[in-house]
């Protein structure tokens, strides 16, 4: 077995177990805690979805090539993400967040959506060179840094929906807990852009001194 394929299994396997028999624990964590609620388990949601899409095209053997896969993709993604990062009593008028804890079918909808997520971005990534698989996490971090920095600055509550409502230090640790991913997710990218590009290089000493002629 390959080394993807067991981290994809352990991950789905991860997630069927937490849902069945520990639900409640997630439950208590998605209302008192807003990044938990807002990026950890969306996140843990999109990678059960993602490993989901990549078993089956694995062991199906499905094949496919098309940059159209790429862009509708990436942007339904966009999308959706968007959307339920939305507050209720934003301008936009339609936001959701966080009315979908008191609203069982929003509920299961949002997750749908995020698994949904996983799937889409399974497809619109695979086929993308490295280096802009690399580009599009950082961009995607960047997104989020200063989505973050607003939530270390707002001064009102922005996810309110009683009776669930997320304190303003909530928000603020929330905020920050994102810039911080924000750099983890860039030095990663980074990381891994330098080394697709220099991996295959012949490694010479540094001239401290140049040589005499």
């Amino acid at each position: 077995m390959r080394a993807t394929d067991a981290a994809a299994i352990s991950l789905l396997s991860a997630f069927a177990y937490v849902t069945l028999f520990h639900y409640s624990i997630i439950r208590g964590l998605e209302l008192t805690n807003l990044f938990f609620y807002m990026d950890v388990w969306p996140t843990f949601i999109a990678a059960a979805g993602y490993a989901t899409a990549y078993l089956t095209t694995s062991y199906l053997k499905i094949s496919y090539n098309s940059k159209a896969i790429t862009h509708i993709g990436l942007t339904v993604s966009a999308i959706l993400i968007t959307y339920w990062h939305l507050p209720v009593n934003s301008f936009f008028g339609f936001g959701v967040c966080p009315a979908d804890l008191n609203n069982p079918t929003l509920y299961q909808l949002k997750r749908i959506s995020y698994f949904a997520v996983g799937v889409l971005l399974f497809f619109a990534v695979n086929h993308m060179s490295k280096p802009w698989r690399e580009a599009l996490a950082i961009a995607f971090g960047k997104v989020m840094g200063w989505y973050g920095f607003y939530l270390t600055l707002v001064q009102t509550p922005l996810y309110v929906a009683p009776p669930v409502i997320y304190t303003v230090q909530l928000h603020h640790e929330a905020g920050f807990a994102m810039l911080m991913s924000m750099i983890a997710l860039d030095f990663i990218a980074v990381t891994s852009l330098v080394n697709h590009y220099f991996k295959d290089r012949t490694t010479q000493p540094y001239p401290i001194i140049a040589e005499k002629r």
